[in-house]
């Protein structure tokens, strides 16, 4: 569903929280995101993934864990990320951030930065900031990404920029409006949302927006070497070599949904590893569900 021709500044604001929708499936990779429904097929959660891969021919002990993020969400799903990452030998981070900008409690000082688009989502939708609410200061945090330097470099050897992304969407916004010019699928998502007597349905929507696989893919161009996925995971790739070169033997990668179908390539192709297993985690709550039931195993 593509709610971007009704309302062009949540597009905005999606992309401005990490382009949480994710690139193109494959035939072998499981789901990164989805909306889970209840027995009536209403929307009761918008749920992220932990997705585990393990050595193919299970001659070592390792565990790496996708761990999917959407960063606004519920504080009770930061919180039960907390939880989860205490239980890990290292967990490797996104953050395009100088280094002095990551020391002990700096990242929350960086949040008073945040753009007032990403801003203005979080307040709309009721959600909380990723960098307010998980604990970057823990012992097995490990910066896993780009310096703004490295980042610009990778941008310019690659032809890349902030107007060309800029263009790249609002094509792509086109071709999104172009096949739905009457916004018939979104009016039957939400004429469904508004039956069932629930005040969250914009929420709703931009939570089937987050899942949606192709978007992003399309904002970002057919090159699959952009800057933005394929260098920023090279990256992670790297520090993940190294923790487990250093003895780490269970590893979380927390990345942004988007980043996670080529993390999942750079997985099997490089290092060997095989999918074993899929949890999922309530980001958002929608509808009045049971605020206990959070978790649902795959």
């Amino acid at each position: 569903m593509n709610v971007t021709r009704q309302t062009p500044l949540l597009l905005a604001g999606l992309l401005a929280i990490a382009f949480a929708s994710s690139a193109l499936a494959q035939d072998t990779a499981p789901e990164f995101a989805r909306v889970a429904v209840d027995d009536q097929d209403r929307p009761t959660a918008l749920q992220m993934s932990i997705v585990r891969y393990v050595p193919a021919a299970n001659d070592r002990l390792l565990e790496v864990d996708l761990v999917g993020a959407v960063h606004i969400g519920d504080p009770s799903y930061y919180a039960e990320l907390n939880t989860r990452f205490r239980d890990y030998d290292a967990v490797l981070f996104e953050l395009i951030a100088p280094e002095d900008a990551l020391a002990p409690g700096r990242l929350e000082k960086r949040s008073g930065i945040l753009s007032a688009t990403q801003v203005g989502m979080m307040n709309l939708l009721d959600l909380s900031f990723q960098l307010d609410e998980i604990n970057y200061d823990a012992a097995n945090f490990v910066h896993a990404d780009l310096s703004p330097t490295e980042m610009r470099e990778s941008m310019e050897e690659r032809g890349e920029s902030l107007y060309v992304y800029f263009w790249r969407i609002f094509f792509a916004s086109l071709n999104e409006y172009a096949k739905d010019p009457l916004g018939l699928k979104d009016m039957e998502v939400l004429s469904g949302v508004l039956v069932s007597g629930r005040g969250d349905s914009l929420k709703t929507m931009a939570a089937y927006e987050i899942t949606n696989v192709k978007q992003a893919s399309d904002m970002l161009g057919d090159d699959s070497g952009s800057a933005v996925i394929e260098a920023r995971n090279q990256r992670a790739i790297d520090v993940l070599v190294r923790e487990i070169d250093g003895g780490a033997q269970r590893i979380g990668i927390f990345y942004g949904v988007a980043h996670m179908p080529d993390m999942e390539e750079r997985l099997l192709d490089q290092l060997g590893l095989t999918y074993e297993s899929t949890e999922w985690v309530d980001a958002w709550q929608l509808g009045d569900r049971d605020q206990g039931k959070d978790l649902d195993n795959q």
